[in-house]
């Protein structure tokens, strides 16, 4: 009897084994749905972009792919949408084998926040890329005045660098100002003195010099004597006293 009993179990087992069996088989692959999205984001220190926005562009263009067939959704049209975006460096996406779409974004590095007499206000990465629309606040050296062309973006790449190299300047200076002979004037955050630089070469001698006259100069006779301090000539700094 008993022995009838495990024959009986045993069929009824491996019948239901070959249903299931068959009905994965015969199941088409499209039918598999997208059970979210496993969204990656490097080289993103200053949070310029969040898993929440990566969420709400994908809406904004249809190309939300959670609970869409796999076989329908189209990876290469959501790395172009995403490659076009003026802050993204690259962008990759793939399907996985848990019916998950990875996004995974690297974010370009802004360095100097830029607002331009004609083109507006944007950012520039070290290598020169304008970054447009970036929506949460990111505290980084400010640039004004006749910004025109290539060069004098160059130049004030150089200078932003040089204060991201240096603790000292970088805490310093919080605004590059660009004059019609394209010079630079440096604002500080401490005394109520510009900083005339000139061109933007020399840099490491010109704020050394300047450092230096901070220490043995102003320390002793005020951070308010002056309105104007010029480095731009070779061993020397050339100061404006303020009108009374």
């Amino acid at each position: 009897m008993l022995k009838k009993i495990f024959i009986i179990t045993a069929v009824v087992c491996a019948t239901a084994y070959l249903v299931l069996a068959l009905f994965f088989l015969n199941s088409a692959p499209g039918e598999a749905k997208c059970r979210g999205i496993d969204i990656v984001i490097t080289d993103n220190e200053q949070q310029i972009l969040s898993k929440e926005s990566v969420e709400r562009y994908l809406k904004q263009k249809g190309l939300d792919p959670k609970g869409k067939a796999m076989e329908n959704i189209v990876s290469r049209d959501i790395e172009n949408m995403f490659n076009e975006l003026s802050i993204v460096e690259s962008c990759q996406c793939f399907k996985t084998h848990k019916n998950l779409i990875g996004i995974h974004i690297s974010c370009k590095k802004p360095i100097i926040h830029v607002f331009d007499n004609k083109s507006g206000e944007y950012y520039l990465d070290s290598n020169g890329s304008a970054i447009r629309s970036v929506q949460s606040a990111i505290y980084l050296p400010v640039a004004s005045g006749e910004i025109n062309g290539k060069q004098t973006q160059d130049d004030l790449i150089k200078i932003a660098l040089f204060l991201q190299e240096n603790r000292f300047w970088r805490e310093q200076i919080e605004q590059i100002h660009v004059t019609p002979k394209q010079e630079m004037i440096l604002v500080p955050r401490v005394g109520n003195h510009l900083i005339e630089l000139g061109k933007a070469d020399n840099l490491d001698s010109k704020l050394d010099k300047l450092r230096r006259f901070y220490q043995e100069g102003l320390n002793k006779i005020g951070w308010n004597k002056y309105s104007r301090l010029n480095i731009e000539f070779d061993k020397q700094v050339i100061c404006t006293k303020k009108e009374k």
